[in-house]
């Protein structure tokens, strides 16, 4: 018996035969079909109109319609407070929020600290930034673990246009500068910072309205077009950047800032100038800070995760303690030492940033850049944490809720706001329930503003530079990254290097620029319009189509078949799973459903219990897969084709087989095989117990003579067999055309949806707001035990790709369902080696084609989920791109 895929020369001139063998299954299907042209093809099958097809009044006129549940839909997917509230479980939800919102708070204090100095602003406006921005998010925000306010790149390239700005105002006023002394810093003038703070604010609101324009019109695609590359390479050079800001506060030393071209060689050229001044008495208390941070941080809190409650908040403790020592060691005076100096109490009122919105043609475009990268940082972040937790967020919603922050804090004072990593990892760490938690990290931050913000005057520099050069860590260790990318794909590796180069040895501006057209670069050389579709079988010659295109297309039992049409990289990668779940079974809404069930059955149960009755033991039968039978068995084809110079004939088994043996010929030259003509009436005897039943009412469809198919098969097998896989069937029947015929092909409607889940219109569960998903829907979702993803259009993947699919599996082997890649290109196979695809997906799950992974998976039943699976994924399976983290 062969043990591989091989295929005979044709027999009639133009009909290839391959046959296919299943190892160890003493298994064989014989296909030999005449090709098809695509006119020809549509018309026998009936093809219908796709939705790209109808036009612009029938799509208007399909979304259009009115109702309460879709204005309610309406008014909470805009206002989603409403619906946090609405549903929330006070005796469940308070606890966790409120200590949640503590710990955010206790990184806001030293943060907005920090990064008000970063952003070269007041450092009071790093503390509103704090503030405003979480609160204007809980009212419009959907990601409950999502920590609004200063943020280290965003802050570094708001620098970078005030400094830019500044240079051009100390320009042109002179005069006001000769009214002070010599011995004035600039940092102490207070029209130069008023004038700094005006084109902060201006900023901020120019990037909160780009925003909210690109949430409008639904651009939120822009941010496919930076790849994970470009990122890690942009994050690292931007380490780069701000570890070299704050070398001369943690040294004692004071230099000008440099905007413009070549600002890091100018920067270490004057700290080099100066180094023979340096403070030792700052150096000592910066080497102290940063080995502090360090310990606790990677010790302390990692070592001793499962066992706290919440993290150490270090930052907190060392800014405390260095005021402190500070204050009572009078280190200024003594040392020398640089401190932050005077920090007003209190709320400002609002105002409008005339001066800043005069300059917007200046910085227009910088504002454009960081409203992309705010989204692309922010809205990674948030998918992370909705993996992790089982929930999900609306990207469009979540831009519309960045630009209105963004624009109503810029009239409070507040530098352009963006997510960040650490208070967000702890939020997802203390299991926030709703955005609600965010009040309590206000209420904190409005106190310290408040009250005792004029408490840190005496913080010394070196501290919080400190505090951000720790920060830095993981962007710093990510420039490691270049080697993978080199390994990985080329393409990669060119992103990473441009990018990063330029960005740190010319400017932070022009190397984003650099970077994301390098980026564009590549997408064009690559497929676009990436697009997935579910596949089925036709009945009259079980070609693999695009389901529900045809009329007469339908699918495997417990399989669903996917194929994308596309590369699959950077660009596409999202949109690849997206597709795949919609149109297979999504597995986080599968068991997120399963657990929701689980805790009614275990209520119910207790309920029971506690009135005297022992619990249900036979509830769990979607649980284990023991799904109720359905009454439709519909089972992959079994056929044989033969080629099309005889009359439409029956084959009896015996007479296949033989054929497979000998070649097609014997086939030709049979007098055993019954004629079967329509012109003259002469019919096979279908009587024979060599023949399946069923083979009867066979239709036709006329085709012009020069597109006419040579055959095709019955479908009624499709219908009729029992559900399982049989290679070569007891008979077959072949059928030529007849020209004179002219019925059409008539099916069953109930064939077309019989495994299809629309969830696209759904009920709200009354317990918290989300999807209903009922145990009927949980049912139809558990029969599914395999997904074949058809990579044979796939020429292209890099390392986004290869992280989705290792990532998809993952979510898949949690609710026991078997994901098979089919047809994959030895290209593909080879980066899949070289980026670890086959140490999480084991070689056994990729078939040669996708008629050997269905023929091997059909037999195969759904498997019980197993409890471990039914917990929440890990930080590891959470987690996909570590650069988000390490921001």
């Amino acid at each position: 018996m062969m043990s591989a895929a091989s295929s005979s020369a044709d027999i009639s001139g133009a009909v290839p035969r391959h046959v296919l063998v299943m190892p160890g299954q003493g298994t064989q299907v014989m296909i030999s079909r005449a090709p098809f042209t695509q006119s020809a093809f549509d018309e026998l099958h009936v093809r219908r109109k796709g939705e790209d097809e109808l036009t612009v009044c029938q799509k208007i006129r399909n979304k259009c319609f009115c109702s309460k549940k879709r204005l309610w839909r309406l008014l909470t997917g805009y206002v989603p407070v409403i619906k946090f509230i609405r549903y929330y479980k006070f005796r469940e939800y308070a606890i966790a929020d409120i200590f949640a919102g503590l710990s955010i708070g206790t990184i806001h204090l030293p943060q907005g600290l920090a990064f008000g100095l970063l952003a070269s602003a007041k450092i009071e406006n790093g503390l509103f930034s704090s503030l405003w921005p979480s609160l204007v998010y809980i009212f419009f925000g959907t990601s409950p673990h999502l920590s609004m306010g200063t943020s280290a790149v965003i802050c570094l390239l708001t620098a970078s246009v005030i400094d830019r700005e500044g240079i051009k105002w100390q320009a042109e006023n002179k005069h006001i500068m000769a009214n002070y002394s010599n011995n004035t810093k600039i940092e102490n003038t207070p029209e130069y910072m008023d004038f700094k703070e005006e084109v902060a604010m201006g900023l901020t609101l120019i990037m909160g309205i780009v925003l909210l324009i690109m949430g409008m019109l639904r651009l939120g695609f822009i941010t496919a077009y930076l790849s994970d590359s470009f990122f890690s390479a942009f994050t690292s050079a931007a380490a780069v950047h701000i570890g070299t800001t704050q070398l001369p506060p943690m040294l004692g030393i004071t230099v000008p800032r440099f905007p413009g071209v070549f600002k890091v060689i100018y920067t270490y050229k004057a700290i080099f100038h100066v180094l023979n001044t340096a403070n030792f008495a700052a150096i000592i208390i910066a080497i102290i800070c940063l080995f502090s941070i360090w310990f606790v941080k990677e010790y302390v809190n990692e070592k001793y995760k499962s066992k706290m409650f919440a993290p150490i908040p270090i930052e907190l403790f060392i800014v405390i303690f260095g005021t402190i020592a500070s204050q009572f060691g009078n280190f200024r005076q003594k040392f020398g030492i640089l401190v932050v100096g005077s920090i007003p109490t209190g709320l400002p009122e609002p105002k409008v940033p005339l001066v800043g919105l005069s300059l917007v043609p200046n910085y227009i475009g910088d504002a454009i850049v960081m409203a992309i990268l705010t989204f692309a940082y922010t809205i990674a972040l948030a998918k992370i944490c909705a993996k992790k937790h089982n929930y999900q967020v609306d990207d469009s919603q979540e831009m519309l809720s960045y630009g209105i922050l963004n624009v109503a804090t810029s009239f409070l004072r507040c530098i352009p706001s963006c997510v960040a990593p650490p208070r967000t990892m702890v939020a997802s760490s203390m299991n926030a329930r709703t955005t609600l938690c965010g009040i309590t990290s206000c209420l904190m931050m409005f106190l310290v503003i408040m009250v005792v913000a004029s408490l840190f005057q005496e913080l010394p520099k070196a501290v919080l530079g400190a505090i951000i050069f720790v920060s830095l860590k993981n962007l710093f260790i990510q420039i490691g990254d270049c080697l993978k990318y080199w390994r990985i794909n080329k393409f990669d590796f060119l992103i990473w290097f441009f990018t990063f180069f330029c960005t740190v040895f010319i400017d932070i501006d022009m190397g984003l620029y650099i970077g994301v057209g390098i980026s564009v670069l590549t997408v064009v050389f690559q497929t676009q319009f990436a697009k997935g579709y579910k596949l089925g079988y036709t009945k009259k010659d079980t070609a693999l189509v695009v389901h529900k295109q045809y009329k007469d297309s339908s699918e495997i039992p417990g399989i669903k078949v996917f194929r994308f049409k596309s590369n699959l990289y950077y660009a596409n990668a999202e949109i690849f799973r997206n597709s795949l779940y919609r149109k297979s079974v999504n597995p986080r809404k599968l068991l997120k459903g399963l657990k929701k069930r689980e805790k009614r059955l275990q209520k119910e149960n207790e309920e029971r219990m506690a009135q005297g009755f022992p619990p249900q033991e036979d509830n769990n039968f979607i649980m284990t897969g023991e799904g109720e039978k359905s009454s439709n068995n519909i089972s992959y084809p079994n056929f044989t084709l033969l080629p099309a110079d005889q009359k439409e004939s029956v084959y009896p088994m015996s007479i296949l087989k033989s054929a497979s043996q000998n070649g097609m010929r014997d086939l030709h030259s049979s007098p055993e095989l019954p004629s079967l003509d329509s012109e003259s009436g002469v019919k096979p005897d279908l009587s024979d117990p060599g023949l399946k039943p069923g083979m009867n009412g066979l239709k036709r469809v006329q085709l012009s003579v020069i597109e006419k198919p040579l055959f095709t098969i019955d479908g009624s097998d499709i219908l009729n067999s029992h559900n399982s896989f049989h290679s070569l069937p007891d008979a077959a029947i072949l059928k030529r055309r007849d020209f004179g015929s002219t019925n059409r092909l008539k099916t069953s409607e109930s064939v077309l949806s019989l495994y299809s889940i629309d969830f696209d219109e759904y009920e709200e569960d009354p317990e918290d707001g989300d999807e209903l998903i009922t145990d009927e829907k949980l049912r139809q979702m558990r029969k599914i035990h395999h997904v074949i993803i058809d990579c044979s259009p796939i020429n292209y993947i890099d390392a986004s790709g290869t992280n989705v699919l290792t990532h998809i599996f993952s979510e898949y082997s949690h609710v026991s369902i078997k994901l098979y890649l089919a047809g994959c290109s030895a290209a593909i196979r080879s980066t899949m080696r070289k980026a670890g695809v086959f140490d999480k997906i084991p070689e056994s799950h990729f078939f040669l084609d996708v008629h050997d992974a269905v023929s091997y998976a059909k037999p195969q039943r759904p498997e019980p989920i197993r409890p471990e699976n039914m917990q929440d994924f890990t930080d590891a399976e959470a987690i996909e791109n570590s650069r988000v983290v390490n921001a």
